[in-house]
């Protein structure tokens, strides 16, 4: 526990936020102010799964300091530093937040439990990795929805997750199935994204299950005017599984490469990998692809990678238009959160998902109950309608 002017912070650990936030309401109170809540460092996973910090204004009673909490004490918590000095702006932040869960209860049902469980969904989903405002927006929502049905149609009560998870489901938005190219010309299907993002593996995954597969003659074009090298991986892949490939260099080489294969159904079409800083570079292929016929454009961003730099990358890749984003390293990270968050603040569909390197396993189309089950409880995931 640590002392910041005149308030009192202490931190819970507990297998879900829900039962962190219960304990500390036991021990601090109602009066007690939930400041944040995040999934736990590796040095204290030991403890709980999740961290929930609550701070108390003036002192604290006996029971605090009780041993049945599993919270951490100590005027040494690596905590404080860190809280001290984003305290005002975070509390700031949570209170405005909640505030308007609150409020939202109090037009509808306002009932304290009903507070409590908007609340704990709140913090939960914010501690899955999801932007506050998409937190926020789903909770209020969800508290609506339930509302309405209340008022509709008199039922038992049905946990407010569920509500959470059929609003994100009915919102997210994925891509038709991979079609056939039309009878005008080939289909040119582009995968940018930035370095180290999976897009050669994935463009042959794709290669193999949904054009080779489906007996679609296919082409591979590498594109990537400043390193010439760049094409070799990609020309091996594509003589492992017989299929014709084009090393481009320029812009007239890329059309001359595509008026050759006008016979072939699907071109797919393999960009350098650039970071944010290094966009400029990329103008002069993306202003070229813009040109390609009967275009899509798949955006491919690793899961791994964090909320923050996934909303910037693809803001920096806007230049290449995307219709899609295609998510790949799902089994690289345990929390889907920043995906399922990037996803609806983004408002793009979702086209696939790689969850490994295995060539052509570990790869299906997108699907809402991957994202639900990482983020809300299983079994509210199964129970949602499949999108």
């Amino acid at each position: 526990m640590e002392q910041t002017s005149s308030m009192k912070i202490k931190s819970y650990f507990a297998d879900s936020v829900e039962q962190a936030i219960q304990e500390a309401r036991r021990e601090m109170g109602t009066e007690a102010m939930l400041i944040t809540s995040r999934r736990s460092s590796p040095e204290t996973r030991s403890l709980g799964a999740y961290e929930v910090v609550f701070g108390l204004h003036g002192a604290l009673n006996a029971g605090v300091n009780s041993s049945a909490s599993r919270g951490r004490t100590g005027a040494g918590a690596e905590l404080s530093k860190e809280l001290s000095r984003d305290l005002s702006s975070e509390l700031q932040s949570l209170r405005a937040q909640l505030q308007e869960i609150k409020s939202t209860l109090q037009g509808g049902r306002g009932t304290d439990a009903a507070s409590v469980e908007a609340e704990e969904l709140f913090e939960e989903l914010v501690a899955n990795d999801l932007a506050r405002n998409v937190a926020q927006d789903i909770v209020s929502t969800a508290v609506r929805l339930r509302d309405q049905l209340s008022r509709d149609q008199p039922a038992p009560p049905i946990a407010l997750r569920s509500y959470a998870a059929e609003f994100v489901s009915n919102k997210l938005q994925f891509a038709p199935p991979f079609q056939k190219a039309s009878a005008d010309g080939p289909r040119t299907v582009v995968f940018a994204g930035p370095p180290g993002a999976g897009k050669t593996t994935t463009l042959i995954k794709i290669a193999i299950r949904e054009c080779l597969a489906e007996r679609q003659p296919v082409r591979i074009l590498s594109v990537d005017p400043y390193r010439v090298a760049a094409h070799e991986k990609l020309r091996s892949l594509a003589a492992l599984i017989g299929v014709g490939f084009s090393a481009v260099n320029s812009a007239p080489e890329f059309f001359a490469a595509a008026e050759e294969s006008h016979s072939k159904r699907i071109l797919l079409v393999d960009t350098p990998g650039y970071s944010p800083a290094e966009m400029d570079g990329a103008e002069e292929i993306a202003s070229c692809l813009k040109r390609a016929p009967a275009k899509e454009v798949h955006l491919v961003l690793p899961a791994s990678m964090k909320r923050e730099d996934l909303l910037r990358t693809i803001r920096a890749y806007a230049i290449f238009a995307p219709d899609y984003l295609l998510f790949t390293k799902l089994d690289e990270t345990a929390s889907l959160g920043a995906v399922l968050s990037a996803a609806l603040e983004a408002g793009k569909p979702l086209s696939f998902f790689a969850n490994g390197q295995d060539i052509p396993e570990d790869f299906e189309p997108a699907q809402a109950r991957a994202l639900l089950a990482a983020v809300f409880r299983r079994e509210i995931a199964e129970a949602v309608p499949a999108a």
